[in-house]
């Protein structure tokens, strides 16, 4: 009788298991998975936009700085169309300084200055990204920019703001996101600066819906 229950566990746990699983790579297919709201300085346009875009970034990725520009363009060329979230997907295997960068610029977001830092770190990811020790230019780009640096510093050693870039990493994953910049237009994936491209060349047959 004890093996019976034993075995009956057994396989109540595999099937436990195995639903949790193909739950994961479901979601993954059909791009479902919690959507966390970003915080509002990395938020840009209406939340009423026609087309709604969730980007997963990371600041030392040559082609996340080309979609960064590509971005900023079409924010101006679809004024009030569309809205842009900002999320992190800092590739931590390859890019040493990449979790570092997305605290900071969250940091600098507190202090109503995300766009200018990370404009400052897409712009030198070169310098910064292939440092041997940690990169002094990410207080450089503080002070430039005129932050509280006591205040600066003392959010980046903050739980909440570690736990934030985490869950955004988690998130993407759950997602399927294995390469930057990711897109989410309208609930379609859309990877790397190519596709973005294409994908925009329907924007305006979506506006016409």
């Amino acid at each position: 009788m004890q093996h019976t229950k034993t075995a009956r566990k057994l396989v109540i746990a595999s099937l436990l298991i195995f639903a949790a699983t193909l739950t994961t790579l479901l979601a993954r297919q059909l791009n479902l998975g919690p959507i966390r709201t970003v915080p509002p300085f990395r938020a840009f346009g209406p939340k009423t936009a026609e087309i709604q875009i969730y980007e997963y970034t990371d600041f030392a990725c040559p082609s996340c700085q080309a979609a960064y520009l590509q971005l900023e363009e079409m924010l101006k060329l679809y004024n009030g169309h569309i809205a842009l979230n900002f999320k992190h997907y800092p590739l931590v295997s390859i890019h040493k300084w990449s979790f570092h960068a997305a605290a900071y610029a969250d940091c600098a977001g507190a202090q109503g200055k995300f766009q200018e830092y990370a404009a400052l770190l897409f712009k030198n990811q070169e310098l910064w990204g292939r440092a041997e020790k940690k990169p002094a230019e990410f207080f450089d780009y503080a002070k430039k920019l005129d932050l509280d640096l006591s205040a600066f510093e003392a959010c980046s050693n903050k739980d909440e703001t570690i736990k934030g870039v985490k869950l955004e990493m988690a998130e993407g994953d759950l997602k399927g996101v294995n390469a930057t910049p990711t897109f989410f237009i309208n609930r379609k994936r859309v990877v790397g600066t190519l596709q973005l491209l294409d994908a925009a060349k329907h924007f305006d047959n979506l506006l016409k819906k």
